[in-house]
């Protein structure tokens, strides 16, 4: 007789729509119910609503980053956890982690850390290794931050996508309707992600003029939310816009929930991510797996994860290259042979290297590692 899958506490500190909450969503849609004991949010937002929408039991305790809010939440963490006795708690990311290993200090549950950032917390991520029964990034580079003495912990899981069929003509359509007075005929560069320096929507503005003058009728398409963290960041992008004089060239499309078919829509998908002030860089890229799946060619800079995802399928440009950013640009959307074989690379890439069945079963094998003979 089989036993059971190991039950499992999720510990998520954000709710809000970004890669590490589509990873967790993907996990719970695709994970035996049972087997999810609890989802636990450290702030409330839409993501939390979604989860309860799907079914899942979930519990909100509001934590800030200061030590008391943290204490405070890790001790009604660690009531909760008592009395769900879950086999395995999941943290999400550095803050949760964190939480977690104060609400488990002393308790013989054991904590599997996933990893989705390459951020400022090398000293801390060291300190909470030594807490965690195992960790799992999501890409190497994610995981380079640990020293020696944590390598028997580490696994490398990288994000998955189940399958995706899109209309490539309807989808450019939909994009060509949001651009004003954009032809038919335009060549359109899109950069997906919310207005956050680290997903370098300056490094395109800065090369945009460049490529105008060499492409075209070509469009610039922006499409992501502000970041209520950094208000000032898309102001300085739309001043920068007038200051270039490319108002009738760049469009701010803001949140878009069908981004991903809209990424379908546009002829090159551009992520020139940068490291952020704090050293938080690109860990993955979901975006950049997006574009493979759905055919679009991606010119990026060769940033953190980046290459890990994109492989030989994409340009890759040394990060900060800003000439050899425009050139690469400029010599996709000139050369539609480069474009489909991209596209073609890209697609096959997505579907052999990240398909969402081995996420799945390569994280539900490392709880079962976690758990050891322990099942609850």
């Amino acid at each position: 007789m089989n036993s059971p899958e190991p039950s499992v506490v999720f510990v998520s500190p954000f709710a809000h729509l970004a890669g590490s909450e589509r990873f967790l969503e993907l996990m719970l849609a695709n994970m035996p119910r049972g087997q999810i004991r609890n989802v636990v949010f450290l702030q409330d937002g839409p993501f939390v609503a979604r989860a309860r929408d799907a079914g899942h039991p979930v519990t909100i305790l509001p934590t800030s980053a200061r030590p008391p809010g943290l204490i405070r939440s890790a001790w009604r963490l660690r009531r909760l956890l008592d009395r769900d006795a879950p086999a395995v708690v999941h943290s999400n990311g550095v803050k949760a982690t964190l939480v977690c290993a104060l609400a488990l200090f002393g308790r013989n549950v054991p904590l599997v850390w996933m990893k989705h950032d390459l951020s400022f917390d090398r000293s801390l991520a060291r300190l909470l290794a030594r807490r965690c029964r195992l960790i799992i990034g999501i890409s190497s580079a994610t995981l380079a931050v640990f020293g020696r003495g944590a390598r028997h912990k580490l696994r490398r899981v990288p994000h998955g996508l189940p399958p995706l069929d899109v209309d490539r003509d309807a989808a450019r359509a939909e994009l060509l309707s949001l651009l004003p007075g954009g032809p038919d005929e335009a060549r359109v560069v899109a950069l997906v992600g919310r207005l956050y320096r680290m997903k370098g929507q300056h490094e395109l503005l800065e090369v945009a003029p460049g490529v105008v003058e060499r492409v075209r009728g070509v469009r610039f398409a922006f499409l992501g939310g502000e970041d209520p963290s950094v208000p000032e960041y898309a102001e300085r992008l739309r001043r920068r816009v007038t200051e270039l004089g490319l108002g009738t060239t760049v469009s701010f499309l803001g949140h878009q929930d069908n981004a991903t078919r809209l990424m379908a829509g546009a002829d090159l998908i551009a992520i020139p991510s940068v490291p952020a002030e704090r050293g938080n860089r690109e860990a993955f890229s979901l975006v950049a797996l997006e574009a493979l799946q759905v055919g679009t060619p991606v010119v990026a800079y060769a940033e953190g994860g980046l290459p890990e995802v994109l492989g030989s399928c994409a340009l890759l440009v040394p990060t900060g290259d800003r000439t050899a950013l425009r050139d690469a640009i400029v010599r996709a959307l000139e050369d539609a042979d480069l474009r489909r074989s991209l596209a073609d690379c890209g697609r096959e890439r997505a579907r052999r290297e990240f398909p969402l069945e081995r996420m799945v079963e390569s994280i539900v094998a490392c709880y079962r590692e976690a758990a050891g003979g322990r099942r609850a």
